[in-house]
């Protein structure tokens, strides 16, 4: 059969729809480009590029989207991997379910992370056909992007996923590392939303629910989990602890990790009416503001002061202390940090923004974004760093700048773009 169309997106609203539009037109383009894609309960298929009259296994690069666990879909424009293949590697993005269709919880339910599960099934279905599709099955390699990589603080730790992948690209992730597992305030949410799609509780809420279209559950779970973040919980099966606990006791796959967070992570989302001295007051401890605040005066407003700090904690920090988790353990680990900027006053607004790593992986630079011969250049020496490290483990070549392995000693990292 010839594949000539991608599947439907999982089932979900406009999350990542407006998300889309709204950097469009922070750019200043059109945002009526970004289309919403199909969608349809029907949703669990995989996309695969390999590069032509290759002969050899061939290492296997496996994409996990983004999309706050709310949106988002495998064959996003930016993860489109014709080019990236191109370089000598089979490149794989999967779908997996989204918001409450895939981290739903319940009290009458046993299993719970449909989600992540469905991450995992697909990795189990590469690893099983990897040699039909000329894979290595020793060079599995997971990547992924905010929720993409976050999910990899999950599938590095689960019992489940354990020797499905040896290596993993983590882009601006890490937030999970602290982020709360307790299953109690996911199950409340689902009781009151078969309660409220039903007029049922218990186990009769759950069936008479199962047979509702997937367009009613939306909606309602739109308003009941307003403002709640879906992640995986506890379950005692895929997630047996949480994130930091892993972390803190050692108890995750032993693998080669490429991770790093852009510059401006959270500029964008940056609220005008956020005062520097109630988010200081509120996340850290008076010793941790006597050793901050000191450090603030480098910065030329409380604006940028607010977007350093909130992508340190939520970005930085928890990335750091994976990278020197796993490097203590003698695996491979390099780190960045992506500070490129687009040409331009729009883009200089922008930063290096959530997601602006993207195109320049992939290389896959919309129309709309402004794009000169640096992007370009930074296009091909990024996907020399992501395919070396796919193909072996190291991201550094003859024809590449060195990159430094990080240790705790040194705490190198490479800085990828234009600023110091």
């Amino acid at each position: 059969m010839t594949a000539t169309r991608f599947a439907p997106a999982c089932y979900q609203g406009e999350h990542i729809t407006n998300w889309y539009q709204d950097v469009v037109q922070d750019f200043g383009g059109d945002p009526s480009v970004v289309k919403p894609p199909q969608v349809s309960e029907d949703c669990l298929y995989l996309n695969l590029w390999r590069p032509k009259d290759e002969t050899a296994p061939l290492p296997i690069v496996v994409f996990i989207h983004g999309g706050s666990n709310r949106g988002g879909f495998s064959y996003e424009p930016n993860y489109l991997g014709h080019r990236l293949a191109a370089q000598g590697v089979i490149v794989i993005t999967i779908a997996y379910r989204v918001g409450a269709f895939g981290f739903f919880a319940h009290p009458a339910l046993a299993g719970s992370n449909f989600g992540l599960l469905d991450q995992i099934q697909a990795l189990k279905f590469i690893q099983q056909h990897s040699q039909a599709l000329g894979g290595d099955p020793n060079r599995i390699t997971i990547m992924g992007e905010s929720a993409g990589a976050n999910s990899i603080n999950f599938l590095i730790a689960s019992p489940l996923a354990q020797g499905l992948f040896q290596r993993a690209i983590h882009q601006s992730g890490g937030s999970a590392v602290d982020r709360e597992t307790d299953p109690s305030p996911a199950r409340k949410l689902g009781a009151r939303l078969t309660q409220q799609l039903t007029g049922l509780r218990g186990e009769a809420a759950l069936a008479a629910a199962r047979q509702l279209p997937p367009n009613e559950v939306l909606a309602a779970a739109e308003s009941i989990y307003d403002g709640f973040y879906f992640d995986p919980v506890v379950d005692g099966t895929s997630v047996v602890m949480p994130p930091r606990q892993s972390l803190d006791t050692g108890a995750l796959a032993p693998i080669d990790l490429l991770i790093g967070t852009n510059r401006d992570e959270w500029l964008m989302y940056l609220d005008p009416e956020q005062k520097l001295d109630d988010w200081l007051a509120e996340h850290l401890s008076d010793a941790q503001r006597s050793a901050v605040l000191p450090l603030l005066s480098q910065f030329s407003s409380a604006s940028r002061v607010l977007d350093v700090l909130i992508t340190a904690q939520a970005y930085v920090c928890p990335s750091l202390r994976l990278a020197s988790h796993l490097s203590s353990i003698n695996k491979a680990v390099y780190v960045y940090e992506f500070n490129k900027v687009r040409p331009g006053k729009m883009a200089a607004a922008m930063g290096a923004y959530h997601g602006a790593e993207l195109p320049y992986v992939f290389d896959t630079h919309d129309e709309w974004l402004p794009t000169d011969d640096s992007d370009r250049a930074l296009t091909a020496l990024m996907q020399r760093y992501w395919t070396n490290f796919i193909k072996t483990g190291n991201p550094n070549s003859s024809a590449s700048l060195p990159w430094p392995p990080y240790q705790t000693s040194t705490e190198q990292v490479l800085r990828l773009g234009s600023r110091k």
